[in-house]
């Protein structure tokens, strides 16, 4: 066993499960140290908003007869993981962060979480999020805000925000997001870990609602790319009542192949050409790069295009959330939030020629994108518009100086990669001048998820290399005392 003093929350997932599997920690033990590090940052920072504490328990001590009886292990064997509450979870409440749902409890989980339990992982609870996913400001009427760990005032973004907060303060090695327009690499970039939204498609899932857009994918969150890639082999599946899935085996994300910094092509683009981005990220992107530049075999301005993308993304996202929640809307418009009336509102005034265009667009901007990977192995841009704010503000009003169009222009740099449907990945790169976590979103070919985590990973060895990008670390001790601003950059 491991020696006392060494708490196991400090463990990334990988390393956890080679412990597990060699029995040095138990599953128990590891379960109990996640479950005292919520009850000791969670008041602060509500990222946990339903507790499964004693299921929890159940099931690590089943896992640790299962090893003890040296029977075969599944791939997640003993993991604790909290779960989006978007997410059904059968006997578990889910409320979709709606006062709508805000006493369900489903009678079965979802395909994905089915999938998670099949492997081994074992649910320690729900995550915050705001209204049914919608917005990247973690914050609804069921629950409240949650805040950043590195200062609890400011959004550690969303819609995953409560799965950010968990992993970053080492509340557990594992979490499950859900990606639309920002909602996995938003509050991975605001909260210093690592998320990815992979090509729609690749984690199956039949609840999709609809079953040929490239929004609503479901996808991985952990500290390190290498947790991500355990958890998406947990997550990829096919299954055939998914329009977009593809078969594939979900073991090639065990095995990541190294890459040379070296020899690596990358295309660099501070707005994709059309992003309002704040010039204080501006600025802070340029320092980053400038800080690994030289490492890579090129790493220049990419003249990547996406002017466009907002029309053709708010179309393609109308229709998707019409069919989603129009009724709801119909049938309890006044209990909806805000930002899902307005989009229901808007999609409704919208003509099918302005519907046909935006699909349109959508085609030509695909095709301008999967272009430039014949010129670049990744393109990097930032992962956020503006830095961290604060989450009693519903959005920024303001960016780049000028008034914002609409609450979700501030995460544009994002919903642009969902539009096209390509895999992005969130990396931690170092502290913003504030004292919040700034990130960097890396974006491969579509269906290039496995390249594109082989890449993100000797990207991630090479950020780590250098103080100035260093993936930031949450000081817990100060945290748990009372204290704003308490990101540090050394381990």
């Amino acid at each position: 066993m491991t020696s006392p003093s060494v708490n196991l929350t400090d463990f990334s997932a990988t390393e956890a499960r080679t412990l597990l599997f060699q029995r040095k920690v138990s599953a128990i033990d590891l379960l109990e140290a996640c479950i005292s590090r919520i009850d000791l940052l969670n008041p602060k920072l509500n990222a946990v908003v339903t507790k499964s504490y004693s299921r929890a328990r159940s099931e690590a001590r089943t896992a640790d007869v299962l090893a003890a009886a040296g029977k075969p292990l599944p791939l997640l064997h003993g993991l604790p993981i909290v779960i989006k509450d978007m997410n059904k979870t059968e006997g578990i409440r889910t409320t979709f962060c709606s006062p709508l749902f805000k006493d369900f409890v489903p009678e079965q989980d979802d395909a994905v979480i089915a999938r998670l339990r099949r492997h081994g992982a074992i649910i320690l609870g729900k995550t915050n999020a705001p209204e049914f996913a919608c917005g990247s400001n973690t914050t609804n009427r069921v629950f409240g805000p949650s805040g950043n760990p590195f200062n609890p005032d400011l959004t550690p973004g969303g819609s995953s925000g409560g799965a950010g907060v968990a992993l970053a303060t080492g509340m557990v090695p594992l979490a499950n997001g859900s990606d639309s327009g920002a909602s996995i690499r938003n509050p991975a970039a605001f909260c210093g870990v690592v998320g990815l939204r992979p090509t729609p498609g690749l984690v199956a899932s039949p609840d999709r609602g609809v079953g040929l857009s490239t929004n609503g994918v479901e996808g991985p969150m952990g500290r390190t790319v290498e947790d991500v890639a355990l958890l998406l082999a947990g997550m990829a599946e096919y299954d055939s009542r998914d329009m977009m899935a593809r078969s594939i085996d979900p073991n090639i994300f065990l095995s990541l192949q190294p890459v040379e910094v070296a020899g690596l092509r990358v295309g660099i683009s501070e707005d994709l050409s059309f992003a309002p981005i704040d010039r204080v990220v501006r600025e802070t992107f340029r320092t980053k790069i400038a800080t690994i530049r030289s490492s890579f075999a090129v790493c220049e301005d990419s003249k990547i295009n996406m002017q466009g993308a907002e029309e053709a993304y708010m179309g393609v996202r109308a229709l998707y959330l019409l069919a989603g929640h129009h009724s709801k809307y119909a049938a309890a418009n006044s209990d909806l939030s805000a930002d899902l009336a307005w989009n229901i509102e808007s999609a409704l005034k919208t003509t099918p020629v302005e519907y046909a265009n935006a699909h349109a667009e959508q085609t030509r901007l695909y095709q301008i994108v999967q272009a430039a990977f014949e010129e670049y192995d990744i393109i990097i841009t930032p992962a956020a518009n503006c830095l961290p704010f604060p989450h009693s503000t519903p959005f920024p009003i303001v960016l780049e100086g000028r008034q914002a169009k609409h609450y979700a222009e501030w995460f544009s740099i994002t919903y642009a990669i969902s539009l096209v449907g390509h895999p992005a990945i969130a990396l931690p790169a170092g502290l913003d001048p504030q004292g919040t976590p700034f990130g960097l979103q890396v974006i491969g070919p579509r269906f290039g998820d496995k390249r594109l985590l082989e890449v993100a990973k000797a990207v991630e060895e090479l950020l780590g290399g250098f103080e100035e990008t260093r993936r930031p670390r949450v000081d817990v001790r100060a945290l748990a005392a009372g204290s704003n601003m308490v990101g540090m950059v050394s381990r």
